[in-house]
């Protein structure tokens, strides 16, 4: 494990860096008509530039109660503000500090298993981090599928979205029955010896445990699912605000294509700070390198406005959490909830399951 990890460090590096020196060339190159395509936004509709940044409060509500859903058949019954908390304070870490999107749902996953509430539930907790950012990943999926049947005839080059969308969704759908599937996994040869040889295997196994759980959890996931096709709309609302603003010329179907696409480059983990580089990169791809940088600037400044406040939340609230996880033997007859399951490790599973 550490030796894929010292071999993946440089070459998330080289290409991390890679794109990022070259966001900052191509800004360089283009700093005249970028700064003031800015400019002319701020001076003649800073209206739309308001309502783009305070469009963000729609993503991080209904994300927020698509967390909250998840955490709740584990038996943690956080409430908004709680969860509010915690969900800037990931936001921060994802988008200031090294490890980028990981490195914000890791202090995320840190925080809500010592919190309290979860007492006794620490790899429950942890695998609603972890499902709420796969829910997340399908549902930009579900979205780049539904703007492109919507943008079919707007442009010769939208129908091959199509088969893009199609592809990945049907990847995330496979994958995500296998991992929901025991006997299935029991029969793939390369998952059976990575379970042999896993380190701090009951630990791991509990964690899968708990994700697997939500197979009995049908509502709950198609919930989450449908929170995530409106938070997707509403970054591409966000995104649309900010492209009036600035002139640029397309429609909000288009914004849920193209930024859905950009998005989807984004999430591939090789930046070294959060999505730097990959974001603008991806806008630069799909919008144009004449209008995707504008847009790719402004989008990046407003996620790190709205990383301050999960700054203060960390330096004014982190004490109210214990410094290290709670026992996981711990008591816990005062959560509504199922108890922690028992391990069902793969070699125990039922051939029936």
């Amino acid at each position: 494990m550490k030796s894929r990890r010292l071999i993946w460090l440089p070459v998330k590096i080289v290409i991390g860096g890679g794109l990022i020196a070259f966001v900052l060339i191509r800004i360089l190159k283009q700093w005249g008509d970028v700064s003031d395509t800015i400019t002319n936004a701020l001076q003649r509709s800073p209206h739309y530039l308001v309502l783009g940044l305070f469009a963000f409060t729609g993503v991080y509500v209904l994300g927020n109660i698509r967390w909250i859903l998840l955490l709740r058949p584990h038996g943690v019954h956080l409430s908004f503000w709680p969860t509010s908390k915690l969900w800037f304070i990931g936001h921060f870490f994802a988008q200031y500090m090294p490890g980028g999107i990981a490195g914000g749902d890791l202090i995320k996953s840190y925080y809500v298993a010592t919190h309290p509430k979860a007492a006794g539930r620490f790899a429950e907790s942890v695998s609603t981090v972890v499902l709420d950012r796969l829910v997340g990943v399908t549902g930009l999926l579900g979205v780049l599928l539904i703007a492109t049947v919507i943008n079919l005839q707007k442009s010769a080059e939208y129908p091959r979205y199509w088969l893009y969308a199609l592809a990945f969704l049907l990847a995330a759908v496979l994958a995500a029955a296998v991992v929901f599937s025991k006997p299935l996994l029991k029969r793939i040869p390369l998952f059976v010896r990575l379970h042999a040889k896993l380190p701090y295997r009951d630990r791991v196994m509990r964690l899968y445990d708990a994700f697997y759980f939500y197979r009995t959890r049908p509502l709950e996931l198609a919930a989450a699912f449908g929170l995530s096709l409106l938070v997707h709309a509403t970054t591409a609302l966000e995104a649309y605000l900010f492209g009036t603003a600035l002139g640029l010329g397309y429609t909000y179907p288009e914004y849920l294509l193209l930024l859905s696409l950009a998005n989807f480059v984004a999430s591939i983990p090789v930046s070294p700070v959060g999505n730097v580089g990959t974001l603008e990169a991806a806008c630069m791809a799909f919008f144009g390198g004449a209008q995707g940088l504008p847009l790719a600037i402004v989008i990046r400044i407003a996620y790190w406005l709205w990383g301050i406040p999960g700054l203060l939340l960390y330096v004014t609230h982190r004490k109210e959490y214990p410094h290290k996880p709670l026992d996981e033997a711990a008591d816990t007859t005062g959560h509504d909830g199922p108890p922690p399951h028992p391990h069902t490790y793969l070699e125990e599973a039922p051939a029936n399951d």
